[in-house]
């Protein structure tokens, strides 16, 4: 665990509100939307380039096979009365007879193009229809959109496409340019066009009703595969979610329950070192006391018998004296480590949020933990102005103790290795500062990267929980609302800063 965890704060605040789980939902319909709005899009263009293909195809027959009539200076055939003699066609030998007298008529490009868009129309589903912007025969001037397209030709030679009207009840369009090439000359030098020229278009035009069809069942498919992608991925994220919050909430209570065992542990070290260490001045009293009465019995003597010098009795006041004045030392510094013990035990037990001194809660948890460090050669020097600060008494207590406790075992090996522990705090810009360092046996980089995880320990076969040090990070972030950095290197000791709101 390390200190930049906004991020998992807020992961775990969105598990634990299945409320918030429906933006997630939300979200997740936006996406699969905007998807199928994309496949939409390109179904759309699909429908274009099919359009376009088809169009193409049509033209590029319809233009060589002209290339092909051009190339044998036209065909003749006989004339009839749908296939009448071109009045538009002036060329030698327009209409012939054969030896057996059948008329025969020209047909040259153009009027075979013509015959070929008239029997497209009765046969299939498309109108070809070839235009200029200067037409030798009326009938085929172009349209407004023709008249677009050929004004588009005259400056980039390219074929347009386009619907006309709305999806499947509209029509395509599709035009493509004419271009001058030499078998064309023979008509068209005469209107005074060169080799290479745009001469004019062909126009192809088919109803979209065919491709829309196969668009539409696409498009069905891809609602389907939307549809069903968003139930089944809507549905595995609430049931992961659900999964997942379970499991949170009871491994919160775990860690809830090994958190009060783990302070009930550290209380009942603090109990066992407090009575060892108010043992000594009750012992002292009592001793002190017995003496008094002692005393009081020989002065009862005395005073019973027949003579007494005041030397004898001075002597024995002054004893009284001293073993009272022992006595009410020693009472005095039992009733100041349960003054100590009641503060600091109360303050970790109730949680409950009071005005307090500083460098007196400082104060009270070394005398608590004076017992733990007694017998070693540890130094605990505190340097703390009297701070007024008003909150959480008994979780700074806790994270004091849990250092401190920290140390002892971890950079002094139970307390074997002398060493010191220095302890300072200032307020700076509203926050307080404390400052905990130690010059024992420090930490690895690698080490430190897990210093605050639980259950992570160096002593796992010497009863060490692991959850000391992650309470207090829990205790800094949660009940203080602050932060708290680890510096530290094999060898150089570590260093705690803790920063909360003064």
């Amino acid at each position: 665990m390390t200190p930049s965890a906004p991020l998992a704060r807020w992961l775990d605040a969105f598990i634990r509100r299945p409320a918030w789980w429906l933006l997630l939902i939300v979200f997740w319909a936006a996406i699969t939307a905007l998807s199928f709005a994309w496949h939409l899009r390109d179904l759309h263009n699909y429908a274009y380039e099919m359009a376009a293909l088809r169009g193409r195809l049509v033209f590029e027959i319809v233009e060589t096979t002209r290339l092909w009539a051009a190339g044998h200076g036209g065909v003749y055939a006989p004339e009839t009365e749908k296939t009448p003699s071109n009045p538009y066609l002036d060329v030698p030998e327009k209409d012939i007879r054969t030896p057996s007298g059948i008329r025969l008529t020209k047909i040259n490009p153009a009027y075979m193009t013509r015959q070929l868009g008239e029997l497209m129309a009765n046969e299939r589903d498309l109108r070809i229809h070839i235009t200029s912007l200067k037409p030798i025969r009326p009938e085929n001037a172009a349209d407004d959109w023709e008249r677009e397209a050929l004004a588009g030709f005259e400056k980039d030679g390219q074929a347009r496409i386009s619907i006309i009207g709305d999806g499947k009840d509209g029509v395509f369009r599709y035009m493509a340019p004419l271009v001058v090439r030499k078998p064309c000359l023979t008509c068209h030098e005469i209107q005074g066009y060169k080799l290479g020229d745009v001469r004019g278009g062909i126009s192809v035009t088919f109803p979209a009703s065919y491709i829309y069809g196969i668009i539409d069942a696409q498009k069905h498919g891809y609602l389907l595969i939307h549809v069903v992608a968003f139930m089944l991925l809507s549905t595995l994220v609430w049931i992961s979610l659900r999964a997942i919050r379970r499991h949170l909430l009871a491994l919160e209570a775990a860690r809830t329950e090994l958190i009060e065992n783990e302070k009930m542990a550290s209380l009942g070290r603090m109990v066992a070192g407090f009575a060892h260490e108010v043992n000594t001045p009750v012992g002292v009293a009592i001793g002190a006391v017995s003496q008094t009465q002692d005393i009081s019995r020989e002065l009862g003597h005395l005073l019973a018998g027949e003579e007494v010098s005041e030397e004898t009795l001075q002597a024995q006041l002054a004893m009284l004296d001293e073993a009272s004045g022992l006595a009410m030392r020693n009472l005095n510094r039992a009733a100041g480590l349960v003054r100590s013990f009641k503060r600091t035990a109360v303050d970790q037990s109730s949680g409950v949020a009071r005005d307090y001194d500083l460098s007196e809660v400082i104060e009270d948890v070394v005398r608590t933990l004076s017992g733990e460090f007694k017998a070693t050669p540890i130094r605990i020097d505190v340097d703390c102005p009297r701070l007024k600060l008003h909150g959480d008494v008994g979780a700074l207590a806790q994270i004091l103790g849990n250092l401190l406790l920290n140390s002892r075992t971890h950079a002094f090996s139970d307390g074997s290795q002398a060493g010191l522990i220095s302890i300072r705090a200032h307020r700076q810009e509203g926050r307080v500062i404390l400052d905990y360092r130690d010059n024992g046996a420090g930490l690895s980089e690698g080490l430190q990267a897990h210093l605050f995880e639980p259950f992570f320990t160096t002593r796992r076969g010497s009863g060490g929980s692991g959850l000391g040090l992650y309470i207090v990070y829990n205790l800094v972030t949660q009940r203080l609302a602050g932060h708290i950095h680890c510096e530290s290197a094999p060898g150089a000791g570590i260093r705690f800063v803790i920063d909360f709101p003064s």
